[in-house]
């Protein structure tokens, strides 16, 4: 019997943003680094629909969007503040751009690898990944990956079995977002506590 993970297939990620974001939750991230597999059940992410609000990044068709503007199942990479790396995922139809951005996820595997990647002590591996630029770091994504192709061989999301309590799953504004803007109070946070997600 074929017990391998389901990789995630294009038609997972043609859904609008604000219908598919949680089923992001509970699923493997998996980067096969130039080090080595890295994976992480992802934790915490954030719908970003189109033209809903002030907030995206995706309203405004830029050469840092284009991406989105394409069909789900791309990765969308930027970097804030000329440090931090930050990577969501395309989805929905052609120019429609719709991202979930990966806040965090639960390190699973290549735990060593992640912690020459970070290049600092941390308390614990969780530490490692749970912000989504420690995430970026601790994996090893860069803007080299802008337009990687979710659904090959190189960045991919596996659909691991994992079944997550709707109960336990929380809903909050989304982190980071100045109130100035129109939409900084929409709840398109969602997370769930790790318990919640590993036995």
């Amino acid at each position: 019997m074929n017990t391998q993970p389901a990789r995630l297939q294009r038609q997972f990620y043609l859904h609008p943003a604000s219908q598919c974001v949680c089923d992001f939750l509970g699923k493997k991230l998996v980067f096969s680094s130039p080090q080595g597999r890295v994976a992480g059940i992802i934790s915490d992410v954030e719908a970003y629909p189109a033209f809903v609000d002030e907030v995206h990044h995706g309203n405004k068709r830029t050469p840092r969007t284009e991406v989105m503007y394409g069909l789900g199942g791309f990765a969308y990479v930027y970097l804030i503040y000329g440090t931090w790396h930050q990577f969501a995922a395309v989805v929905n139809q052609e120019d429609i751009p719709d991202v979930v951005f990966i806040r965090g996820v639960i390190p699973t595997e290549g735990i060593p690898i992640m912690r020459e990647n970070f290049g600092q002590e941390l308390p614990d591996a969780a530490a490692l990944t749970n912000s989504p630029g420690k995430l970026c770091k601790s994996f090893g994504i860069t803007r080299g990956m802008y337009g990687e192709d979710l659904t090959a061989n190189t960045l991919w999301l596996e659909d691991v079995g994992i079944k997550i309590d709707p109960a336990l799953v929380r809903r909050t504004k989304r982190v980071g977002i100045n109130s100035r803007y129109q939409g900084s109070d929409a709840e398109f946070r969602f997370w769930a506590p790790s318990t919640g997600i590993l036995p």
